[in-house]
């Protein structure tokens, strides 16, 4: 039987992988599509890394939006921007 401590924990770390995913997915979409700018994507970005930044759990995430930030900054914007 799956203790259910351990299946809580599973469920919270896979929410967290599939959050982390989807936000550089969805970050990336709208800069290749020209929905947003990379500026205003990393502006974004930017904003929400240091309104996180509450220690534990929130600076860890706040890292891996730094990630997300990291990989828009390399990416090329779309086409006219």
């Amino acid at each position: 039987m799956i203790d259910p401590a351990e299946a809580i924990e599973t469920y919270r770390a896979a929410s967290a992988i599939a959050a982390f995913d989807a936000i550089q997915v969805a970050f990336a979409a709208l800069v290749k599509k020209g929905i947003l700018s990379k500026a205003e994507a990393e502006k974004i970005l930017r904003q929400a890394i240091e309104n996180i930044k509450t220690g534990g759990a929130g600076d860890q995430a706040a890292e891996l939006l730094a990630i997300a930030l990291e990989k828009i900054s390399k990416s090329e914007p779309a086409p006219g921007q």
